[in-house]
């Protein structure tokens, strides 16, 4: 029989990350987070949940929580479709430039992927990638741009020769590639807060907001619709939907793919 898991832990991991505490799952919290409470001198997780209640978001012990409740598992040319579209059909021609969030990149993979897009289809429009995670440890990943064969598996020989330098098992993003973008630890819930709103033209945040209850879902919704510019997308997950059909956001369908536009 599972022990009742820190009702206090995931209250505040629930109003501080989005992330819904699922009961069925809470082996996978216990598991990360017990390592934690030698480090902070707390004997159970119910007095951990208390400390984090009592500390700012942006300090310890919460910046090792958000490490260890992260999953890092990304890689890249995920869900390919969905980033071809991004150049051939939803970025408009423009004279300024264009900016595109990540908004739970991990450690890069996705925002390095478009960067890649990019090259390949010879887009010639501006464009500054960011990339925006809770977990400070992904961040410090991606801006290294290192990473093992596993994440590189979707990707043939003359694309890995071409955007990555390589000894061994080891792979580095070329540093032509890594021009124009950019990754910063922060947390979606507040992203109106801590930048200007109608300062981006696309948000890709795939497999995020399916870790959300209800109500965060639509706050996080929000954020992004006041961030992006008049005509600017937002694409989830394949397994993910927005409430309401998509408000405030007008749904469209390409090729199965679904994007969220504000008009």
């Amino acid at each position: 029989m599972n022990r009742p898991f820190s009702h206090t832990l995931a209250r505040v991991l629930s109003e501080h990350t989005g992330i819904h505490h699922d009961p069925d799952r809470q082996y996978l919290l216990e598991s990360r987070l017990s390592p934690l409470l030698k480090t902070f001198g707390v004997s159970s997780l119910e007095e951990l949940g208390s400390l984090l209640e009592r500390t700012p978001p942006g300090r310890e012990p919460w910046l090792s929580v958000y490490d260890a409740i992260s999953t890092g598992e990304s890689y890249f040319f995920r869900d390919r479709q969905g980033l071809d579209l991004i150049f051939s059909t939803l970025l408009p021609e423009s004279h300024v430039p264009l900016t595109i969030l990540s908004a739970g990149c991990s450690s890069g993979e996705e925002v390095y992927t478009l960067a890649i897009f990019r090259n390949l289809r010879g887009f010639s429009v501006p464009l500054g990638l960011e990339g925006i995670d809770l977990s400070p440890g992904q961040i410090r990943k991606a801006k290294e741009g290192v990473y093992g064969p596993r994440a590189l598996k979707l990707l043939d020989r003359t694309v890995i020769d071409r955007f990555f330098d390589h000894d061994g098992s080891v792979y580095r993003i070329k540093n032509f590639l890594r021009e124009n973008t950019r990754f910063s630890q922060g947390n979606i819930l507040s992203l109106a807060q801590d930048r200007p709103p109608l300062s981006v033209d696309g948000i890709l945040c795939r497999n995020v907001v399916i870790y959300f209850g209800e109500e965060v879902r639509r706050k996080a919704i929000n954020e992004f619709y006041c961030l992006l510019r008049k005509g600017g997308f937002l694409i989830l997950g394949s397994g993910e939907s927005l409430p309401d059909g998509g408000s405030p956001f007008v749904q469209e369908s390409h090729d199965g793919t679904i994007v969220y536009r504000k008009i």
